[in-house]
């Protein structure tokens, strides 16, 4: 697959994040992007606790003191360089992360699947 242009490294602070969303309804695919410590990470922006989106409000995701990545459904706490849950109702799970490629100072989806393919994928995986 060729990679997707997900934004510019320039656009993110450190720490910081970076929501994109890729393709519409049942092939929507919803990304959080963060940089911390001068490094980049994207995972699906999907709480494993109920399959929420993380933010109530656009590209909030990072508590005040901006040392995680929060869940505003239900206060879940993930670490901004593993996705891994350290606090909250899905403690032990943690976000899934997306293979990414970075170059000309852009970060591009490296994925071997399609976004839709990744999004119908990870809707086909939920267990209620």
């Amino acid at each position: 697959m060729t990679a997707v242009f997900l934004c510019r490294i320039a656009e993110l602070a450190d720490p910081g994040t970076r929501n994109v969303v890729l393709g519409h309804g049942e092939e929507e695919l919803d990304i959080v992007i963060v940089q911390t410590k001068g490094a980049r990470h994207a995972y699906i922006n999907c709480c494993p606790h109920q399959f929420i989106p993380l933010e109530t409000f656009p590209n909030h995701f990072l508590t005040e003191d901006k040392k995680y990545l929060v869940c505003s459904g239900h206060g879940a706490r993930f670490v901004l360089d593993t996705g891994a849950c350290y606090s909250g109702p899905c403690l032990g799970k943690g976000l899934d992360r997306l293979a990414i490629a970075e170059r000309d100072g852009a970060i591009y989806l490296d994925e071997s699947l399609s976004p839709a393919q990744i999004a119908r994928s990870k809707r086909l995986s939920r267990r209620w």
